[in-house]
């Protein structure tokens, strides 16, 4: 679980250098990266023994411009597929960039979204569009508003965000994952409903073939270096060894 790449790492963003240390390791590794696609082929069965202990999914959330500016050529140059998990309110049309100055930070980013100029920190249709059809990127929902809404706006919510997603992308949205993490058994009913059939949280721990994809969990990765990184990646990589390192160290 990633959300922001910047030339500044911090407890949400990783470091440009720190990224691709990250993903050349990966790539040197063996690891094998998947998409919703794959992963929903491997939770029903439709693919059998594809998913090894060197099976991972990279995601973003929230759709952050740095995203596109500098996670975005560091995954091509591997040939890494990664999720983007985005807030479609913050979407918005116009050409694809290339910025020459840095982004903003976190904190700078939210203030700007509070501000009503969300396009100035969040990526472009275009600029999903284009990642897209590099066949690497995979663009999928993390609701439309962002916002923690009672139960009565949560459909609602969730079909724009679908309909969006569909319509600016040509693709069939069928991925969500929760602002926060925060959801309860009515949230999933309103979602499956709205025609998502893969949930991702922010719970901790290991996903294995038989895992609930209602409830698929993930690890927070952060501005950490290859052999932290190595060490993540043994302990979660065996699902016992996972939840006896999380019953203790969680």
């Amino acid at each position: 679980m990633y959300h922001h790449v910047n030339t500044k790492g911090s407890f949400i963003t990783v470091g440009i250098q720190n990224f691709e240390r990250q993903m050349a390791f990966l790539k040197e590794q063996g690891y094998q990266t998947i998409n919703t696609s794959d992963l929903s082929d491997i939770l029903t069965g439709a693919v059998v023994n594809n998913a090894t202990s060197k099976t991972v999914m990279i995601t973003f959330d929230d759709g952050w411009a740095d995203n596109w500016q500098y996670a975005w050529p560091i995954l091509r140059k591997y040939g890494l597929k990664a999720v983007f998990f985005v807030v479609t309110s913050w979407m918005h049309d116009g050409r694809v960039r290339n910025f020459s100055t840095a982004l903003p930070s976190h904190k700078e980013c939210k203030a700007i979204v509070a501000s009503g100029m969300a396009k100035e920190v969040a990526m472009s249709w275009d600029e999903l569009r284009e990642m897209e059809a590099g066949g690497l990127i995979d663009v999928q929902s993390h609701t439309h508003s962002h916002k923690k809404l009672d139960e009565g706006a949560v459909y609602q919510d969730l079909q724009v965000s679908k309909g969006l997603i569909e319509e600016h992308l040509t693709k069939k949205c069928t991925t969500l994952c929760w602002p926060w993490g925060i959801y309860n058994d009515k949230y999933i009913e309103f979602a499956q409903r709205a025609g998502f059939n893969l949930l991702f949280t922010t719970e901790l721990g290991t996903n294995t073939s038989q895992s609930d994809p209602l409830r698929i969990k993930r690890i927070a990765i952060g501005d950490i270096g290859v052999m932290q990184l190595r060490k993540k990646l043994f302990i979660h990589s065996d699902d016992g060894l996972s939840k006896l390192y999380l019953r203790i160290f969680k």
